[in-house]
């Protein structure tokens, strides 16, 4: 795996505060997005639903939520010391992996809503496919992470999982998104809270490793990790992935025994997955 994080400077750190987002065109290098993709694509086509450990269905999208079970290359990528340091001197402390997903678009949507997410933190986008508006391409609202979102800006009738917002009634009507640009390969950096949208796009085949970083000792996700993988960590990325957590996880899209707080937010019942799962058999094969 070629390392790439090296071009990662004090200019790109200034502007991550300032604007809340970088987007960086054909960072990562074709050859570690091949790898990525070489590793993951047998859990994408192994699909289950409840608790079969593989790839689930949940509406439009496809996932594997702990990447870190199928995927060494995924997870040195996540957990690259540099780009630890990158992060660290952006939080100014250590910090923990909270969450290393996939997330793959297997219908065409009508798009997400303008929002912000909820929590502190980072949140990293890797296009392992190439950004097209066909396929879908993430907008954002520059420096709109460090502006209060009053009540006269909200939506009504908004699902309960972020805070949907109308620009229109915002500071923020007049002023242009920044977009997606670039090729596989293209890593976007951005606080949670910035606003940002998905618009409606009319293919599927977006695949996206998603990645979330917070300050030492906030609550992550209760990893699920190949035994083999972690023994080619070094302590630092052990800490990093397993140890610089608080006692508290974050929900999950997937069900651990009968862990009353599973699927999150969500609280997808068991017919509701197997739908999601009928469905997309049926249709994939249309």
């Amino acid at each position: 795996m070629q390392e790439t994080f090296s071009k990662l400077n004090q200019t790109h750190l200034d502007a991550l505060k300032e604007q809340g987002v970088l987007v960086l065109p054909d960072f990562i290098s074709e050859q570690t997005i091949n790898l990525i993709r070489k590793e993951t694509s047998p859990w994408l086509e192994k699909v289950g639903f409840n608790n079969r450990i593989s790839s689930l269905i949940i509406g439009n999208n496809q996932w594997i939520e702990h990447v870190g079970l199928c995927s060494l290359d995924a997870l040195k990528l996540a957990l690259d010391d540099q780009f630890i340091n990158f992060l660290e001197n952006y939080f100014q402390t250590s910090v923990t992996l909270g969450s290393l997903s996939l997330q793959r678009k297997i219908f065409p949507e009508k798009g997400i809503r303008l929002h912000s997410d909820r929590g502190g933190g980072l949140s990293i986008f890797l296009y392992l496919t190439n950004p097209s508006e066909e396929t879908g391409l993430t907008e954002f609202v520059p420096h709109s992470h460090a502006t209060e979102i009053k009540e006269g800006y909200l939506l009504k009738n908004a699902i309960d999982d972020a805070t949907y917002i109308d620009i229109r009634k915002s500071p923020f009507k007049s002023k242009p998104f920044k977009r997606t640009i670039g090729r596989k390969g293209t890593l976007i950096i951005f606080h949670r809270g910035i606003w940002h949208q998905l618009p409606k796009f009319k293919a599927p085949g977006r695949e996206i490793l998603m990645m979330q970083y917070f300050q030492k000792d906030s609550p992550a996700k209760d990893h699920l990790v190949k035994n083999s993988f972690l023994q080619s960590l070094s302590k630092r990325q052990s800490e990093v992935y397993l140890s610089n957590c608080s006692s508290a996880s974050l929900p999950s899209l997937v069900e651990l025994g009968s862990d009353p707080d599973a699927l999150g937010v969500y609280k997808i019942p068991t017919w509701k997955m197997l739908a999601y799962f009928l469905r997309y058999k049926v249709l994939s094969k249309v």
